[in-house]
């Protein structure tokens, strides 16, 4: 019989490989495009056999939702941490430019998790179109986004300081939709990936500026 000290053990084992083997795919991931990756070179990096490997991920494809799906995550975590503190900087009254610079911040830094490693996230990225069963986390994390996009939005409405006849769900998809353009089309179209800021900046303002109807101060 198995005691509770031998199972906390054993428990402790298992999440201790689990963690060397998403630091050893971390790194590569740092280092190497996702495709240049070999399952043999994470296990020898992790310090275990490929058979204990593919006892913990069946895939490469798990080890990039592993890795970029806790990084975004963390991304996620620190846009709505900056949100608030944006929130408490303009206090009670805020304008409907305020409104937008916040939108703006979360895809900045939307941008910046893009640009670290941009071959490679915007492979993570572009999981989420693909409904496989470790698609849902990369989906929920565009809900998040979504969601943060369309309750600015719809503050900045019953404020009266957006134009209530855009949809601000419709608004906040068409955001995303707009960020996820840039990912793919600047491998596609030869751009530079640190300077996808310069071109998805003013893109935004044109869909979210016309709707500032009141700009105090």
């Amino acid at each position: 019989m198995t005691t509770a000290p031998e199972t906390s053990a054993r428990q402790r084992g298992k999440q201790l490989k689990r963690d060397a083997i998403q630091t050893a795919a971390a790194t590569l991931l740092r280092s190497k495009q996702f495709d240049e990756i070999t399952m043999r070179e994470v296990a020898q990096l992790a310090g275990v056999g490929e058979a204990t490997l593919f006892r913990y991920v069946s895939s490469k494809y798990e080890l990039l939702h592993m890795v970029y799906g806790d990084e975004l995550d963390a991304v996620l975590d620190r846009i709505e941490e900056q949100d608030a503190a944006l929130v408490a900087a303009q206090g009670d009254d805020p304008t409907g430019t305020n409104l937008v610079e916040r939108i703006r911040a979360i895809y900045l830094e939307r941008s910046a998790f893009y640009r670290r490693n941009p071959a490679n996230s915007s492979r993570y990225l572009r999981e989420g179109f693909t409904l496989s069963d470790l698609s849902a986390r990369n989906v929920a994390q565009g809900d998040r986004t979504i969601a943060l996009t369309r309750g600015i939005i719809e503050d900045g409405q019953g404020r009266g300081l957006l134009d209530l006849r855009a949809g601000a769900l419709s608004v906040a998809q068409n955001c995303h939709a707009i960020y996820m353009h840039e990912v793919d089309r600047t491998p596609v179209r030869g751009f530079d990936p640190d300077r996808i800021w310069e071109r998805l900046g003013p893109r935004l303002d044109a869909q979210l500026r016309p709707l500032v109807l009141v700009s105090r101060g």
